[in-house]
């Protein structure tokens, strides 16, 4: 049986490994309209998803989905200012949540070679024993 791999816009159902710039839209778009109850606007998609693309090269998809979780987390909506967009994300939020999601990841992927180590140890003292 060939199973297919969910749309592109379909990131409920699509591994954020997989995730692309459309992706990332059509999340920022339901993620804004959940948090804030008003529809996601930008000045420009194109430079938005150049900018998408530059960060899911640099970082991978699962930084990127990080670095927006925590920009959303982070921000307090106001009456001149409504809303987010990824735009004022990787303007004015990039310097302050994308270093704290840069240690988390390295922090966990750290922690996981300590405990695959661990483990190799664990059985190379019992094959020894």
């Amino acid at each position: 049986m060939n199973k297919r791999k969910p749309l592109a816009k379909d990131w409920r159902n699509r591994a954020v490994a997989d995730w692309t710039v459309a992706t990332f839209q059509a999340y920022l778009k339901d993620e804004h309209e959940r948090r804030y109850g008003i529809a996601y606007t930008t000045r420009n998609y194109g430079i938005e998803g150049r900018w998408l693309k530059s960060m899911i090269a640099e970082h991978g998809a699962e930084v990127v989905r990080k670095f927006i979780d925590g920009c959303f987390e982070e921000y307090r909506p106001t009456a001149q200012y409504p809303g987010l967009s990824f735009s004022f994300m990787f303007s004015y939020q990039r310097a302050r949540v994308l270093p704290r999601v840069l240690a988390e990841v390295a922090r966990a992927k750290q922690s996981k070679e300590r405990r695959q180590q661990a483990q190799i140890d664990v059985e190379e003292l019992a094959d020894w024993m």
